[in-house]
């Protein structure tokens, strides 16, 4: 039988003493002093991170608590909790939330708690409306997501080569209000698949890319791997190993690549004979492969560590998650970031866990700094692996099933309007992915997609539901979450906002004012222009806050639009004092 050798002077793929790997490590295990960590895990993240033996085993331990702690303030808070990240300092999980009662949910859970002005709901919201502006491309805009840390969409543009339509979209932006953060950055992103050498896999005649994760074809079990969604584009390629011997198709009868604002992540399928899977992660250097368990999803501030072709084995920090990226021939969404350097040729390469234990995703892209070369802030892209895993109908090859239950993140309640199109998307962890999803209680007019759990649709009739949804795994498990859903007819009329009054303020002082609406059909969206310097108002709350900078008189105007498209406006007089 053919291996898919790792090391350079190895024929066929070999250190992958399959598509993954050639010596395994045992599984990782539960220590009294906390997790395992593999030895080459513990060398990268000596040299990455800057740690100690010790440190890196204390953090790995810690790292774990905390991901238990978040696995369980998801199933409770869902899109309530508006953001959570690991702290390496204290060695906990912090969860920002807006409520009280939720805030005592997350320390329940093991979490420090810090106050937050917006919803994750409300997060998600801004950030389609920035996603809205955005369309298929603005010139000089990076990326845009959420930062959880500061509790705001950060939008990051270019410093150069703006047009009168980067201009507009700046201020469609800045009407959103403090909800959202404009950063200038002179690093370009972009896909990576450019450079020969290392560890790779080869896509017909074009430049290599890297192995992802092996997977067996969840309906007919048929051997298989993933990698980038860039590196598969053409339908029904010969993909080659290392030596140069054929493995097997890419983007087979053209249903195995995402390169597009839904993803970057293909699928090969290994059909020629002769080679095996393992479940396994090229340790490169740093020593022997690292054997997979299961898969889970990225969380902000832990460390992860990526095996891609040309740099080997490097270690970093989640530093983002649910990005949306413009690498200037595609917008991509629901990517993530990590500090972890990165070269060309990586595309497509395995993220896990610290512990080496966990696959979390495939490597998309990067800054213009790289390992070898550059300077700047180095930064990579990866998309999540439970996504690509759901999207092909794929199951991780691992060691053993992954352990632990199926858990449904919770979701708040629903609100919607006769007529109008409606859109739930629903997440799950834990158990051995692909989900199978179900749903019951729903809307007239609404349906779940039982492979990626999204619901759909338009309400046709108006009432209340209790709603269930249910997640199944590939060995059976299943988990769920209940939530009510309201739908109400379109009201009459246009919605009208109160004016507050002419305001006076001063320079240096906090100003707090809330704007509020009736009628039409709620939610609103509010809008301010012509405020005064330091001042913005929130596109979902209609909160209008901060500290006026510049003295003088201004006459700024609100308005709010509700769910029908229908809006007003009132106007007042600013006086801005020393």
């Amino acid at each position: 039988m053919r291996a898919l050798p790792h090391r350079p002077l190895l024929a066929g793929f070999a250190a992958i003493a399959t598509l993954a790997g050639l010596a395994a490590l045992p599984a990782t295990a539960e220590a009294a002093s906390g997790p395992s960590v593999p030895p080459q895990v513990m060398e990268a993240m000596q040299r990455d991170l800057g740690l100690s033996a010790g440190e890196v085993r204390s953090r790995v331990a810690a790292e774990s608590a905390a991901g238990r702690s978040a696995t369980r303030i998801r199933a409770e808070l869902g899109d309530r909790v508006s953001g959570m990240w690991f702290d390496a300092d204290s060695g906990r999980l912090t969860a920002a939330v807006v409520d009280s009662r939720d805030a005592d949910a997350a320390r329940a859970a093991g979490a420090v708690v810090r106050p937050a002005a917006h919803t994750g709901a409300q997060l998600a919201a801004a950030a389609r409306s920035i996603s809205g502006y955005v369309g298929s491309g603005v010139p000089g805009v990076r990326a845009w997501g959420p930062d959880v840390r500061t509790n705001r969409i950060e939008v990051t543009v270019a410093r150069t080569g703006r047009t009168a339509a980067t201009e507009a979209f700046l201020a469609e932006v800045a009407e959103l209000g403090a909800i959202a953060h404009i950063k200038v950055s002179d690093q370009m992103p972009r896909q990576q698949a450019d450079v020969v050498g290392g560890e790779k896999w080869i896509p017909g005649t074009e430049s290599p890319c890297s192995i992802g994760f092996p997977v067996t074809r969840t309906s007919a079990g048929a051997k298989a791997f993933l990698t980038a969604g860039h590196c598969t584009n053409d339908a029904n390629q010969a993909a080659y190993g290392k030596d140069g011997s054929r493995v097997g198709t890419s983007n087979k009868n053209g249903t195995g690549s995402v390169n597009a604002r839904e993803g970057d992540m293909g699928i090969v399928d290994v059909d020629q004979p002769g080679w095996n899977l393992a479940p396994t992660v090229s340790g490169y250097t740093q020593g022997p492969d690292i054997t997979v368990t299961g898969s889970s999803d990225a969380v902000v501030g832990t460390a992860i560590c990526r095996s891609g072709q040309t740099s080997g084995l490097r270690c970093g920090e989640v530093t983002k998650v649910d990005q949306s990226v413009d690498y200037g021939s595609v917008v991509i969404d629901g990517l993530s970031y990590s500090s972890a350097c990165s070269d060309g040729g990586d595309s497509g390469g395995a993220y896990v866990t610290a512990t080496g234990g966990k696959a979390v995703g495939l490597h998309s892209g990067g800054g213009s700094a790289t390992c070898s070369s550059g300077s700047g802030e180095k930064f990579t892209i990866f998309q999540p692996v439970n996504e690509a895993l759901t999207r092909f109908g794929a199951t991780l090859v691992t060691s053993t099933p992954q352990p632990g239950n199926v858990t449904v993140s919770a979701v708040s309640a629903q609100s919607t309007v006769v007529g109008r199109t409606a859109e739930v998307k629903n997440t799950a962890e834990g158990g051995t992915a692909p989900y199978t999803w179900k749903a019951t209680g729903l809307p007239a007019g609404l349906s779940i997609s039982s492979a990626t759990g999204a619901i759909s649709g338009t309400a046709t009739t108006a009432g209340s539901s209790n709603v269930t949804v249910t997640a199944t795994d590939s060995a059976g498990k299943s988990g769920s979450t209940g939530f009510s859903w309201t739908v109400t007819t379109a009201q009459g009329g246009t919605p009208t906002l109160t004016s507050p009054g002419n305001q006076t303020s001063y320079i240096g002082k906090p100003v707090a004012l809330q704007l509020r609406a009736s009628g039409g059909s709620a939610p609103y969206t509010f809008k301010g222009t012509n405020l005064p310097a330091g001042l913005s108002v929130d596109s979902a709350t209609g909160a209008v806050t901060g500290t006026p900078t510049t003295w003088g008189f201004r006459t700024s105007t609100f308005t709010v639009t509700d769910s029908a498209g229908k809006a007003s406006s009132v106007s007042l007089t600013w006086s801005i004092y020393f």
